[in-house]
Protein backbone atom coordinates (compact mmCIF):
# COMPACT_ATOMS: atom_id res chain seq x y z
CA UNK A 1 0.00 0.00 0.00
CA UNK A 2 1.42 3.41 -1.04
CA UNK A 3 0.90 5.62 1.54
CA UNK A 4 -2.02 8.18 0.69
CA UNK A 5 -1.80 11.94 0.08
CA UNK A 6 -5.06 11.98 1.69
CA UNK A 7 -4.12 10.71 5.35
CA UNK A 8 -1.08 12.59 5.87
CA UNK A 9 -2.84 15.29 4.65
CA UNK A 10 -5.64 14.77 7.24
CA UNK A 11 -3.18 14.00 9.92
CA UNK A 12 -1.04 17.77 9.14
CA UNK A 13 -4.88 19.38 8.81
CA UNK A 14 -5.59 18.10 11.99
CA UNK A 15 -2.46 18.92 14.10
CA UNK A 16 -2.51 22.15 12.24
CA UNK A 17 -6.21 23.11 13.51
CA UNK A 18 -7.07 23.92 9.70
CA UNK A 19 -9.88 22.77 8.32
CA UNK A 20 -9.45 20.33 5.22
CA UNK A 21 -11.83 20.18 2.43
CA UNK A 22 -12.40 17.42 0.59
CA UNK A 23 -9.72 16.16 -1.44
CA UNK A 24 -9.70 14.87 -4.66
CA UNK A 25 -7.68 13.91 -7.55
CA UNK A 26 -8.05 15.48 -11.38
CA UNK A 27 -5.56 14.21 -13.81
CA UNK A 28 -2.97 13.01 -11.51
CA UNK A 29 -2.82 16.56 -9.27
CA UNK A 30 -4.55 16.03 -5.59
CA UNK A 31 -6.84 19.16 -5.25
CA UNK A 32 -8.50 20.22 -2.51
CA UNK A 33 -10.03 23.59 -0.39
CA UNK A 34 -8.71 25.39 2.03
CA UNK A 35 -10.68 28.33 3.52
CA UNK A 36 -12.34 29.74 0.55
CA UNK A 37 -9.61 28.64 -2.21
CA UNK A 38 -8.83 25.38 -4.35
CA UNK A 39 -5.57 24.24 -3.99
CA UNK A 40 -3.55 21.60 -6.27
CA UNK A 41 -0.55 19.54 -5.94
CA UNK A 42 0.46 18.07 -2.69
CA UNK A 43 2.90 20.42 -1.93
CA UNK A 44 1.25 23.28 -1.98
CA UNK A 45 -1.79 21.83 0.38
CA UNK A 46 0.70 21.21 2.76
CA UNK A 47 1.78 24.82 2.10
CA UNK A 48 -1.50 26.50 2.01
CA UNK A 49 -2.17 24.30 5.62
CA UNK A 50 1.14 25.74 6.94
CA UNK A 51 -0.48 29.45 6.23
CA UNK A 52 -3.65 28.58 7.23
CA UNK A 53 -2.14 27.97 10.76
CA UNK A 54 -0.03 30.70 10.99
CA UNK A 55 2.12 27.57 12.73
CA UNK A 56 5.78 27.92 13.70
CA UNK A 57 6.58 25.10 11.29
CA UNK A 58 8.15 26.92 8.25
CA UNK A 59 11.57 28.01 7.73
CA UNK A 60 12.93 31.19 8.61
CA UNK A 61 14.87 32.11 5.95
CA UNK A 62 15.24 31.05 2.11
CA UNK A 63 17.41 28.43 2.78
CA UNK A 64 15.56 26.49 5.28
CA UNK A 65 12.29 27.21 2.98
CA UNK A 66 14.43 26.11 0.42
CA UNK A 67 15.24 22.42 2.51
CA UNK A 68 11.76 22.51 3.72
CA UNK A 69 10.34 22.22 -0.17
CA UNK A 70 12.93 19.81 -1.31
CA UNK A 71 11.90 17.24 2.02
CA UNK A 72 8.06 17.40 1.53
CA UNK A 73 9.45 16.73 -2.70
CA UNK A 74 11.45 13.82 -1.32
CA UNK A 75 8.50 12.47 1.08
CA UNK A 76 5.44 13.26 -1.74
CA UNK A 77 7.35 11.53 -4.58
CA UNK A 78 9.77 9.02 -3.09
CA UNK A 79 8.87 8.60 0.30
CA UNK A 80 5.56 7.56 0.29
CA UNK A 81 6.45 4.51 -1.78
CA UNK A 82 7.73 2.69 1.73
CA UNK A 83 5.19 -0.42 0.93
CA UNK A 84 7.65 -1.46 -1.21
CA UNK A 85 10.51 -3.75 1.23
CA UNK A 86 13.17 -2.48 -1.00
CA UNK A 87 12.21 0.74 -0.82
CA UNK A 88 11.54 0.63 3.10
CA UNK A 89 14.97 -0.61 3.72
CA UNK A 90 16.36 1.99 0.96
CA UNK A 91 14.28 5.23 2.88
CA UNK A 92 15.43 4.12 6.47
CA UNK A 93 18.88 3.36 5.64
CA UNK A 94 18.98 7.34 3.90
CA UNK A 95 17.40 8.70 7.23
CA UNK A 96 19.78 6.61 9.26
CA UNK A 97 22.60 8.25 7.36
CA UNK A 98 20.48 11.40 7.77
CA UNK A 99 20.04 11.84 11.21
CA UNK A 100 23.66 10.68 12.48
CA UNK A 101 24.39 13.73 12.90
CA UNK A 102 21.03 16.13 13.11
CA UNK A 103 17.98 15.93 15.47
CA UNK A 104 15.91 17.64 12.69
CA UNK A 105 15.20 17.46 8.47
CA UNK A 106 16.08 21.04 8.55
CA UNK A 107 17.97 23.10 10.89
CA UNK A 108 17.57 22.91 14.62
CA UNK A 109 14.05 22.40 14.79
CA UNK A 110 10.75 20.70 13.99
CA UNK A 111 9.34 21.67 10.80
CA UNK A 112 6.30 20.71 8.57
CA UNK A 113 9.30 18.51 6.64
CA UNK A 114 9.70 16.57 9.96
CA UNK A 115 6.23 16.21 10.76
CA UNK A 116 5.06 15.21 7.10
CA UNK A 117 7.63 12.26 7.17
CA UNK A 118 6.46 11.41 10.49
CA UNK A 119 3.55 10.30 9.03
CA UNK A 120 4.50 8.95 6.23
CA UNK A 121 6.66 6.64 8.56
CA UNK A 122 3.96 6.17 11.35
CA UNK A 123 2.58 2.89 10.27
CA UNK A 124 6.19 0.91 9.24
CA UNK A 125 8.50 2.13 12.01
CA UNK A 126 8.97 -0.85 14.41
CA UNK A 127 11.99 -1.62 16.80
CA UNK A 128 14.52 -1.69 13.94
CA UNK A 129 18.12 -1.58 13.19
CA UNK A 130 17.93 1.92 12.38
CA UNK A 131 19.04 3.42 15.23
CA UNK A 132 19.19 7.28 14.09
CA UNK A 133 15.54 6.86 12.99
CA UNK A 134 14.44 5.44 15.66
CA UNK A 135 15.84 8.48 17.85
CA UNK A 136 14.72 11.05 15.62
CA UNK A 137 10.85 9.35 15.31
CA UNK A 138 10.91 8.69 18.77
CA UNK A 139 11.23 12.42 19.73
CA UNK A 140 8.76 13.42 17.52
CA UNK A 141 6.20 10.97 18.83
CA UNK A 142 6.65 12.25 22.51
CA UNK A 143 5.01 15.34 21.23
CA UNK A 144 0.86 14.44 22.05
CA UNK A 145 -0.22 17.04 19.40
CA UNK A 146 1.83 15.52 16.71
CA UNK A 147 1.12 12.10 18.10
CA UNK A 148 -2.45 12.52 17.60
CA UNK A 149 -4.42 9.47 18.59
CA UNK A 150 -1.40 6.95 17.76
CA UNK A 151 0.01 4.56 20.03
CA UNK A 152 3.44 5.26 21.15
CA UNK A 153 6.30 2.65 19.53
CA UNK A 154 8.47 1.40 22.14
CA UNK A 155 12.45 2.02 21.25
CA UNK A 156 13.39 1.38 24.77
CA UNK A 157 15.13 -2.03 23.47
CA UNK A 158 17.53 0.11 21.02
CA UNK A 159 18.77 2.37 23.44
CA UNK A 160 19.39 -0.40 25.49
CA UNK A 161 21.12 -2.10 22.95
CA UNK A 162 23.27 0.64 21.74
CA UNK A 163 24.68 1.37 25.06
CA UNK A 164 25.08 -2.26 26.13
CA UNK A 165 25.89 -4.33 23.22
CA UNK A 166 24.89 -8.14 23.56
CA UNK A 167 27.98 -10.33 23.32
CA UNK A 168 28.43 -13.88 24.21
Amino acid sequence: MVVRPQQYLEYIASLLNVKLGKICLNNSVYTCVIGNKTISGVYNIIISLLLESKSNLSGTDPLEKAEIQQWIEYGVVYAVHIDNPHNLKQILNELNGIFATKTYLVSHKLTIADVLLYYILLNFMKKEKYFNVSRWFDNLQQDTLLRQSHKIIDFNTNYLVSVAPSRH
